[in-house]
């Protein structure tokens, strides 16, 4: 049993079940046999009624007592013997061995033995009678430890375990429901804060739970809301420092442009350097202004694009890149009509940024293939409105693709693996977390994985509108 609620339930539910079964133990089966106890004895009016007929026997003779032995069922005279005063068992009985000595030690002193006949609760009693006679009765008043103790299981045992384990079991469980229900809400939180949903709060769900857990919930909301705090300053220092690099960038672009005005051929190679440079840096700044700087900045999703449109218009736009090259692209698209709802031009540059990588990183020779299916679904998204399904655009390259390890880290920001590092192959690691950004704020989702016998793939699913009216 691998989780804590398992544990907490069926270690509690045992422990009640052994606690109850012990107690049972005690009150019950230790005491069964004890010839003391009286009140474990079986027949009572069995026994009132041989006390009875001894009292008469006092009076009017063993004979008398004799009688009423006589006429009594089988099962009845095997559980009483008498012994007259001449020491013969007034039905001609052989005393069984184990009441010899509960026999012997009946007395005018001892008037009254208990004891165990084959392991059973016995009673003997002496009486004298007025000539001088006696009369010695070993009644044996119950059964063996080991039948009252089978009854007992075949009678009361079974319906007190049955009763037992349904209210333990309850009680354990909502004990630990109790108990783990926190850490649960707890893992929840943990793993949208790793997600990336920071304005997630844990205290309203873990309320009235003790104050050691009300305080680790404020330690991790505290937490959560400095990270929240830090990362957003730390988006919004980027992007003021990119806002203030685009005037010297300005600068400089304008300065190039007069410098290749003159005409300095000795100069040219320097500036097509130059030029390279402000270039790069433009390109930098345009992706980092792009980027979010919080969840808030969502806007609603007020256009609509058709994907297999898209997809073949970007491919066409791109042919000039993947010739040069040499690299092929091929697209698949679906027969029908994909509507997908959007923003502008977001979900138009998140594509053709994640094509332009598939191209850049294919060997020359290589080929990119792009293909697009349906997959049904009845989701509701967040908004309320029921879509028609999702659409899956794959993109495939021919290149090397990436360590397993780096699949997920390659959707984070600046983050290049070891074998992009340089500016002409790698970029600046901002090209997937904006199209990861961009198709969540879709309602969708992307991922990467090292397809077989090629190289990277890239799946977005997206939610398509329903046309049907």
């Amino acid at each position: 049993m691998s989780s804590l609620f398992g544990r907490v339930f069926f270690g509690a539910w045992l422990t009640a079940i052994i606690m109850v079964l012990a107690a049972v133990y005690i009150t019950h089966i230790r005491e069964f046999g004890d010839p003391a106890q009286r009140d474990r004895w079986e027949g009572p009016e069995l026994f009132r009624e041989i006390t009875h007929n001894l009292r008469m026997a006092r009076r009017h003779g063993v004979e008398h007592f004799q009688h009423w032995l006589e006429q009594q069922p089988k099962d009845v005279q095997k559980r009483v013997y008498a012994i007259d005063g001449a020491g013969q068992e007034i039905l001609q009985r052989p005393i069984p061995k184990d009441m010899a000595p509960l026999f012997a030690g009946l007395n005018f002193r001892n008037r009254e033995a208990r004891g165990l006949v084959d392991r059973k609760p016995s009673v003997g009693f002496f009486v004298h009678q007025r000539g001088g006679e006696s009369l010695r009765v070993v009644f044996i008043a119950g059964k063996s430890k080991e039948e009252l103790l089978l009854r007992f299981i075949l009678r009361s045992f079974w319906p007190i375990l049955v009763l037992t384990t349904l209210a333990s079991g309850l009680a354990c469980y909502l004990l630990a429901r109790y108990l783990s229900k926190p850490l649960d809400n707890l893992r929840v939180a943990t793993r949208r804060v790793a997600a990336g949903d920071l304005s997630y709060r844990v205290t309203p769900t873990l309320r009235g739970h003790g104050r050691e857990l009300g305080e680790l919930a404020a330690d991790f909301d505290s937490m959560t809301a400095q990270l929240q705090e830090s990362m957003a300053e730390q988006r919004r220092l980027i992007k003021d420092v990119s806002h203030e690099l685009r005037s010297p960038l300005a600068r400089l672009q304008v300065a190039l442009g007069i410098a290749r005005q003159k005409q300095v051929q000795e100069l040219d190679p320097e500036l097509d350097k130059i030029g390279k440079a402000a270039d790069y840096l433009e390109d930098i700044i345009a992706d980092i202004l792009s980027l979010p700087v919080s969840g808030d900045e969502e806007r609603p999703l007020d256009d609509v694009v058709e994907i297999n449109s898209l997809l073949q218009a970007l491919s066409d736009e791109l042919t000039d890149e993947a010739d040069r090259k040499q690299v092929a692209v091929s697209l698949r698209g679906e027969g029908s009509e994909l509507l997908v709802a959007t923003r502008g031009s977001s979900l138009t540059a998140a594509l053709e940024n994640i094509l332009r990588n598939a191209i850049k990183y294919s060997p020359e020779g290589g080929r990119v293939t792009i293909t697009v299916d349906t997959v049904a679904s009845t989701a509701v998204d967040p908004a309320g409105s029921t879509d028609a399904g999702h659409c899956q655009i794959l993109v495939t390259d021919s290149g090397r693709g990436v360590p397993e390890s780096e699949l997920e880290a390659i959707f984070r920001p600046f983050y290049r693996t070891d074998e992009a590092r340089s500016r002409e192959s790698g970029g600046f690691g901002l090209g997937l977390a904006i199209a990861q950004r961009t198709v969540a704020q879709h309602r969708g989702q992307i991922e990467a994985f090292n397809a077989p016998s090629a190289g990277l793939a890239v799946r977005i699913t997206l939610p398509i509108l329903d046309t049907q009216f």
